[in-house]
């Protein structure tokens, strides 16, 4: 595209921007799909292919090596790459004006994955797809949502269509284990996610998934054992793709293809992945990961807000409304603690009470982890978790008792006035010896039976 850019006069360029910033605004006010979300660059990209065609192109079927098969006005035929072609994936367009291959034409999306060797970059899976069809299972293995969020957000990042697919409920035992399964999916519902409960082996709603995918690109995503392969073949039995089962020893998939590959069928066309346990997504900023999860509402008091502790947060007011999933907030929680750690815990932070105002160092306390006040013992609900401080609801934590570990150390429970969570604290040694004692023996105050009554035995 630079080559491109680079043949037109100023005046050119800057028309050609305007149309590309006309069509994002428009594609943005009807919410058309994908191009919904495409930068200026892939507008300019595809304005530049629709005024200065391809001479002759081809669409990545499977690639192997220095050697793929592309199709070319619906014939399939081999081609060579040159060494200089570092990567190519099923979907990618490649330029067919040289043998060997030089080209790769630019992707208009993508999906990646983790490098095994170098987990710091990412490899394609697969290139200009239009919808990713994300597929779970129902029983075997089970339900995860939190890998559901991990692919949204990169489907979204890499700039396609979501759907998602409930596969195997024919192997629920009762409709309440259904029901179960369905109450996990309701928040993708609620977005507008198309949602298929299919049956590969039954064919139950493989109809209604293939009228869906129509005529777009899809592709086939999911963990081992899902059963990918098994629902192209009930989506287009010709297609063949090669199934396997789970293991019973740890529930996992077995992989049975091996390599991604387009399948297709007249109009339909499938990309067949082998099951990913870990999909790569890489963020810059902390608020490329909010721009991952739509439902989010806008409007938080500091532009930068990282939605996880901050007074006048839109979307904690909304979590704590019933307004958002948990399940969702969640994930986006943990994105955040493995994409920004430093944000989401600054070293040696102090923070003010929520109740009583005075300044607290978290460096003072014995642990160098301190998350209460010193002086009034209130807290702030960070923790569901142990280990991660961010799985909590951000009410503040009042302190109504002490317990006595089996170590003898004394510890503090404290009560979420938000949301009725308990938890428990160390006590540190500069924590008020008044309210301490106070705590231990309040419960003497109103004991569960007479005092006048106690026997000396």
């Amino acid at each position: 595209m630079k080559e491109r850019l680079a043949t037109l006069n100023g005046r050119e360029r800057k028309e050609l921007h305007q149309r590309a910033a006309d069509l994002r605004a428009l594609a943005q006010k009807r919410n058309s799909g994908a191009e919904a979300r495409w930068s200026i660059e892939q507008f300019v990209l595809q304005e530049l292919r629709r005024k200065d065609p391809v001479p002759c192109s081809g669409l990545v079927i499977a690639a192997h090596g220095t050697r793929c098969r592309v199709l070319v006005d619906d014939e399939e035929r081999d081609v060579r790459l040159h060494h200089t072609v570092k990567s190519v994936v099923p979907g990618d367009e490649l330029r067919l004006d040289a043998d060997p291959i030089r080209e790769v034409l630019p992707r208009r999306t993508m999906l990646s994955r983790p490098d095994p060797h170098t987990p710091s970059k990412q490899l394609a899976i697969v290139a200009n797809i239009d919808v990713v069809v994300v597929v779970v299972s129902a029983v075997n293995p089970p339900l995860h949502p939190r890998l559901i969020d991990r692919y949204l957000a990169a489907i979204w990042k890499g700039g396609a269509v979501p759907m998602i697919v409930l596969n195997k409920v024919d192997l629920h035992e009762t409709l309440e284990a259904l029901e179960v399964d369905r109450g996990l999916l309701a928040a993708y519902r609620d977005m507008g996610i198309p949602v298929f409960e299919v049956s590969a082996s039954t064919l139950s709603g493989v109809e209604a998934l293939r009228e869906a995918i129509g005529g777009r690109l899809a592709v086939f995503v999911g963990h081992s054992g899902v059963g990918k392969s098994s629902l192209v073949n009930a989506v287009a039995p010709e297609f063949g793709a090669a199934t396997g089962s789970v293991s019973e020893g740890n529930r996992r998939g077995t992989h049975t293809t091996r390599a991604s590959k387009m399948h297709r069928l007249g109009e339909l066309r499938i990309i067949d992945t082998p099951g990913i346990r870990s999909f790569g997504i890489e963020f810059t900023r902390p608020a490329e990961v909010a721009e991952c999860f739509r439902e989010f509402p806008v409007g938080c008091r500091y532009s930068d807000c990282l939605h996880l502790h901050d007074e006048g947060c839109s979307v904690l007011e909304a979590l704590a409304n019933g307004q958002l999933s948990k399940q969702r907030y969640d994930s986006y929680r943990r994105l955040m603690l493995d994409a920004f750690p430093e944000s989401c815990h600054p070293p040696d932070a102090a923070f003010s009470c929520r109740n009583c105002g005075s300044e607290v160092v978290t460096a003072g306390a014995g642990s160098k982890h301190r998350n209460h006040c010193p002086y009034c013992l209130h807290s702030v609900h960070l923790d569901d978790v142990p280990g991660d401080r961010l799985s909590g609801c951000s009410g503040v934590m009042e302190p109504v008792s002490v317990w006595v570990r089996h170590d003898g150390e004394w510890a503090m429970i404290h009560r979420c006035r938000k949301c009725g969570h308990f938890g428990s604290n160390r006590i540190a040694a500069d924590d008020n010896e008044m309210l301490l004692m106070s705590l231990a023996v309040q419960p003497l105050a109103k004991p569960p039976f007479p005092l006048a009554k106690l026997s000396v035995s």
